[in-house]
Formats: structure tokens, sequence, C-alpha cells
């Protein structure tokens, strides 16, 4: 759901064209939105996240290090130590999917090659 001043994490590992494909909304023939993939398999709801709060990134090489997963995300000064205190990431992954000023409801864990991490409060 919309909430001011929290983050929703997703961690994956992407092998498509183009990330902004699986995460960036689409729009039909009437100019109406319609969900990417993304939304569909987490099932949020698009009327409750902004798409000029959504930050995405593929690095060419897989990492279960936070700090090079999420360096140079917006707020993570706050972010990165959250989670490094809070979450034990084991796995490598190569993307990461924030949704600012939302939090995930948490109903999908994992879907696809993605997994959900953390909603936490960044400011």
């Amino acid at each position: 759901m919309e909430k001011k001043e929290w983050v929703s994490i997703w961690f994956g590992n992407f092998s498509g064209n183009s990330i902004g494909e699986y995460v960036d909304l689409g729009y039909d023939d009437n100019g109406e939105s319609i969900p990417s993939q993304f939304f569909k398999d987490f099932n949020i709801d698009m009327d409750e996240t902004d798409e000029d709060t959504i930050e995405k990134a593929v690095y060419n090489n897989n990492s279960n290090e936070i700090h090079l997963l999420l360096g140079g995300c917006s707020y993570e000064e706050v972010i990165i130590p959250k989670i490094q205190e809070n979450c034990n990431i084991t796995k490598a992954y190569n993307a990461v999917i924030l949704i600012y000023n939302f939090e995930y409801n948490n109903n999908i864990n994992s879907a696809g090659d993605f997994d959900f991490i953390s909603t936490l409060k960044y400011e």
C-alpha cells in the first residue's frame, strides 16, 4: 500500500532484454495504463504506486553483498545499514527493484527470478 517514507525492495536475477519491460507500466490502445509483469507477479495494485518512485538496476555480475546491490540508490545511507542489520542475504543476485513510498504487504515472497527482501522506513 502507498505509505510515505517507506521503501519496498526486491532482489533478482534478470536475464531479459530490459528490466524496464519487466517493471514499467504499459498502456493499451486507449491510453489506459496496464500493470507490468512484475506488478502481476507480486500482486501489486499499480494504483498504489507512482512510476516516478521506482528505481531498478541490473548489474553485470551477481553478488550477495548488499552494499554492492543497493549502492547508488536513493537514501542508500539509510537503506543499506538497515538491510544489513535485518537481512542475511545468502543468494547472489544481479538486479534490484525499489519502490519508494510503498509498503509491500509481503503476500508473495518470490516470483520468477525475483525475491521480496524487505520493506523499511527510509526517512
